[in-house]
């Protein structure tokens, strides 16, 4: 029941320090003028890999012991990652509807712009454009944005789980 306690309490606590890392690099992102930059998005996967890391770490050393199985530190990275995606994709959905609306306005117009710098022609722009409104309305950034989370903290965890693995010692 204890360890139970733990796991769930560090999946909580280093998701939650994740959806807050995300929140600020999304505000960073918005008002830092880095929207539509390939190269600054991947350091969000960063955080990713940060988070994830010190929780598994984390839990490996003060919670089990130092042991942490290959499935253990997947699941957890999987659930870290989770309550990351729920906690920032909240915050997006917030922000888009609520705080700054003009913002995914924004959001849509650097988008277009990206794929006519592309080479998209304006006119399979227009007739894509009530496609890409329905994709990129704040209520499907929420569910594509746990998704992502799900994918990019599986592909992580499966990563560091097998970096961190250390299996209990087995005695005779």
């Amino acid at each position: 029941m204890e360890q139970a306690a733990s796991k769930s309490s560090t999946v909580f606590t280093y998701g939650l320090y994740l959806g807050i890392a995300s929140i600020v690099f999304s505000l960073i992102t918005f008002y830092g003028g880095m929207m539509g930059n390939t190269y600054f998005s991947y350091l969000g996967y960063l955080l990713l890999v940060v988070f994830i890391f010190l929780g598994l770490k984390f839990y490996k050393e003060k919670e089990n012991a130092g042991v942490l199985r290959y499935g253990q530190g997947v699941g957890l990275g999987v659930l870290i990652s989770l309550v990351g995606g729920v906690v920032s994709s909240i915050f997006t959905y917030v922000y888009f509807v609520f705080i700054d609306p003009s913002k995914h306005t924004e959001l849509l117009a650097v988008i277009q712009e990206k794929q006519l710098e592309a080479g998209v022609s304006a006119a399979q722009l227009e007739q894509a454009e009530g496609v890409m409104s329905a994709m990129m309305s704040p209520a499907a950034m929420v569910i594509f944005g746990i998704i992502g989370s799900l994918i990019g903290g599986l592909i992580i965890s499966l990563i560091l789980s097998a970096i961190l693995k250390k299996d209990p010692e087995i005695t005779y």
